[in-house]
């Protein structure tokens, strides 16, 4: 035994003070012992190191201790004097228990339990970028272990919430070489006293006793929230019940008739206890990802689930894949934004000689065909549920005070309509092209992959995630070298240029005060609207979608529209108006003169909030969207635990990785230790 890791385990688990009980069995017979103290803890353990040892990993009610085994290990009477759930005051722990399927009674052999290292990895992995806190990562000694700080009540709606995030983890990782222990979701749950012998069977060479260990633990055990855990539970699939609204038919769905009907093959049809996993040749949506990394799931019950790995199709489900084969699975049209880059149809230009008929009769009037527009969508979950998103040729205007958070948002969309497949361009008058770099590689990378600095409230992006997030970027993100000028007819030739040969799809320039309009007209009024008229005309010419930042006026109360620079012809010229708040006292005291004190108080709990002011295409006017800012990523998000992931995380090629030449703050020394990728086994 490893007195080391014992102590290492309650220091990392425990609070002083904190009752623990350790346990172990010799056949029939129950051993326990509860402890408050860690020395006496330790000396006693250590006289039983042939046994297999646990301990209670969950908070245990003090009264405990009144128990006969107090300070010493015993035997005693298990249905009365080892912990139950009762005994359990909190839950603190969330344990992920992944061990290789084996015959029962015998040690891990090293390729079963390599195999239970994939798949913990990968849960691992799919966590962190679900959110959830650095768990301590541990050998169980015949498989592995991660452990996630919590902090639950011990109630029902506790247990069942545990038991469906543990299935939903099972139906999704477990394979034919080893499995997600779907059993440990029980409040008393003892796990493995790490330091001490995992000792099954007899110990061979082929599978040998072997010692439990922590692996990895971070820095600060944070907690992870409950609404992540609830997050995965959920993706457990719930049973469709036949109607006529989703064509299931009296008959039934046949899923392997689904498959074999419309070419969708598999490599492995996998029993994971509970659900029929089949494990597909490559994700449905994206040919590339190919392994075992998409799979299509179907429960006892007859819900079905999908779940492809890669962090570009995250986002699919089981319905999304019946709708790609059957586009009219459902009566109802299911809600999708889109994801792939839509190529383009060519403008066609009319000659000025054929312009038609001067007054059109109806019947002459070409009707929208809304399924050839092509539109962006913002990543903003209520934005786009209210306006779609932004259309190519349009032009959107984004105002708001100081601090509001304009710039940010306007990065944020960018790194969005990357994701989406469309390529942006960047111009900012306020920051140089390095500041601008910086501020992108926070956004991107979240929070997960932040680290803060010896200064409060900045952080900064570890140099092997830059450069993944670079390979990413190239050839999709372009920003406007400033040493180039800023005169804006010049700048309209460049952007013609860049558009064609880079096939530009999204455009911020921020902001119009930043340009230089001397040579459109001579006044400032004047070369404002006349800018923003040409821009207006440019956004059709070149099917782009333009977000132009223009400053308002200063005020003194809320700002409002007519508060926008060049504002009196502004609204008439452009398609879409934003207005940005940061939220805070003046905010919730006047926006309740506007939108009403409920609204207005409704808003209070967001950091920062959207208004849109005008949208042309819809008509929606006089709209709030709330959103939260995270500042170790400089993201706004839609709700308080969302972790966006981009398709960076996909990018694993071994790239040489230049060492700064100027490192003023010691940077260099602290991301050294993250050039390997962050797996625990």
């Amino acid at each position: 035994m490893n007195e080391n890791h014992i102590r290492y385990t309650f220091e990392l688990m425990k609070q002083d003070g904190d009752v623990i009980e350790v346990r172990f069995f010799q056949g029939n017979k129950t051993y326990s012992g509860y402890f408050d103290n860690v020395d006496t803890l330790v000396k006693d353990v250590m006289q039983y190191g042939q046994e297999n040892i646990y301990f209670v990993m969950n908070k245990i009610k003090h009264e405990c201790l009144s128990r006969l085994q107090y300070n010493r290990i015993m035997q005693v009477d298990k249905k009365m004097n080892a912990t139950s759930d009762t005994d359990i005051e909190c839950r603190t722990w969330l344990l992920i228990d992944v061990d290789s399927l084996r015959s029962t009674g015998v040690s891990a052999s090293d390729g079963e339990k390599k195999a239970s290292g994939v798949i913990a990895n990968k849960i691992y992995a799919y966590l962190r970028d679900i959110g959830f806190s650095e768990p301590i990562a541990t050998d169980s000694g015949n498989g592995y272990h991660l452990l996630y700080h919590i902090n639950m009540k011990n109630d029902i709606e506790s247990r069942d919430l545990i038991d469906k995030f543990l299935k939903s983890l099972d139906v999704m990782f477990s394979n034919e070489m080893a499995q997600v222990d779907k059993s440990v979701f029980n409040a008393s749950r003892i796990t493995k006293l790490y330091g001490t012998f995992a000792r099954k069977g007899r110990s061979t060479a082929e599978r040998p006793h072997r010692q439990s260990a922590i692996l990895k633990a971070p820095r600060e055990v944070k907690v992870t929230p409950t609404e992540l855990i609830q997050k995965v539970a959920d993706l457990l699939p719930q049973p469709e019940k036949p109607s006529y609204s989703n064509n299931y038919g009296k008959s039934g769905f046949s899923l392997e008739e689904f498959l074999s009907t419309n070419g969708i093959r598999y490599k492995n049809k996998v029993d994971v206890g509970g659900a029929i996993k089949y494990e597909l040749e490559h994700c449905v949506f994206d040919p590339s990802h190919k392994g075992k990394d998409a799979v299509i799931f179907q429960m006892s019950n007859g819900a079905i689930g999908y779940k492809c790995l890669h962090n570009s199709c995250s986002h699919y489900k089981w319905q999304d894949v019946r709708l790609k084969f059957e586009p009219n699975a459902y009566q109802q049209k299911h809600n999708q934004t889109g994801q792939r880059h839509v190529t383009p149809q060519p403008k066609q230009v009319q000659p000025k000689d054929e312009k038609g008929e001067k007054f059109l009769c109806l019947s002459d009037i070409e009707r929208i065909d809304r399924s050839k527009i092509i539109t962006i969508p913002s990543g903003l979950v209520e934005l786009d549920k209210k306006i779609i998103g932004f259309n190519k040729g349009e032009l959107s205007i984004w105002s708001g005070n100081n601090a509001s958070g304009k710039s940010t948002l306007l990065g944020q969309l960018c790194l969005n309509a990357c994701e989406k497949g469309f390529k942006a361009m960047m111009y900012s008058g306020e920051l140089t092209p390095n500041r601008m770099k910086d501020w992108l590689h926070l956004q991107a990378a979240g929070r997960q992959y932040t680290k803060p600095s010896q200064y409060e409230h900045l952080y900064f992006t570890p140099t092997n995630i830059q450069t993944r997030i670079d390979m990413w970027l190239k050839d999709k993100l372009f920003i406007y070298n400033n040493r180039y000028g800023n005169e804006f007819n010049q700048m309209l030739t460049e952007l013609r240029q860049v558009i064609k040969e880079k096939q530009i799809d999204v455009i911020v320039l921020d902001n119009l005060m930043s340009m230089d309009l001397y040579e459109i007209s001579d006044t400032e009024n004047r070369q404002q609207t006349k800018a923003i008229l040409q821009l207006a005309d440019f956004v059709k010419e070149m099917n782009v979608h333009i977000h132009l930042v223009a400053h308002p006026r200063k005020v003194t109360g809320f700002l409002r529209k007519i508060d926008i620079a060049g504002s009196g012809n502004l609204a008439n010229a452009v398609d879409n108006i934003f207005i940005v708040h940061r939220v805070n006292n003046d905010f919730v005291r006047n926006a309740g003169d506007f939108f009403g004190a409920t609204t207005a108080a409704q808003y209070s709990t967001f950091s920062n909030v959207i208004e849109v002011c005008k949208n042309r295409d819809l008509g929606v006017m006089d709209y709030l969207v709330g959103l939260f800012y995270e500042i170790e990523s400089k993201r706004m998000l839609n709700d308080r635990y969302e972790n966006l992931v981009f398709s960076w995380q996909d990018v694993h090629q071994q790239t040489e990785i230049k060492q700064l030449t100027s490192d003023p703050f010691g940077w260099n020394n602290l991301t050294g230790q993250f050039e390997k990728e962050e797996i625990p086994f």
